[in-house]
């Protein structure tokens, strides 16, 4: 009965039907980690970013460990993110005529 009802209610906003399951999403991330590696973007920083804060939805806690390593990416692209946001301020700060 339980599945019956959960399989009824909407799925939450961080879900993306297109990677249904924790595993896919987990390889979508090891993906555009692995581009990242290879070439380091901002584009790319943020499209890890979305994908880890996607694998928090509760569609994808499949189990506790799942759960705390969305947390850890999160929290890791999060740091990546906001240190191109710091690149950008300090270029800006540096250079007058981009200002």
């Amino acid at each position: 009965m339980q599945k019956q009802v959960s399989a009824l209610k909407a799925p939450s906003e961080l879900f993306d039907p297109e990677l249904p399951t924790s595993r896919e999403l987990m390889a979508a991330i090891c993906c555009v980690a692995t581009q990242y590696a290879l070439k380091p973007s901002h584009e790319l920083a943020v499209l890890a970013s979305e994908l880890a804060h996607k694998l928090t939805a509760p569609e994808y806690a499949d189990t506790k460990l799942i759960e705390d390593i969305a947390e850890r990416l999160v929290k890791q692209w999060q740091v990546i993110v906001s240190e191109y946001g710091a690149e950008d301020n300090w270029l800006m700060a540096t250079h007058k005529t981009l200002q």
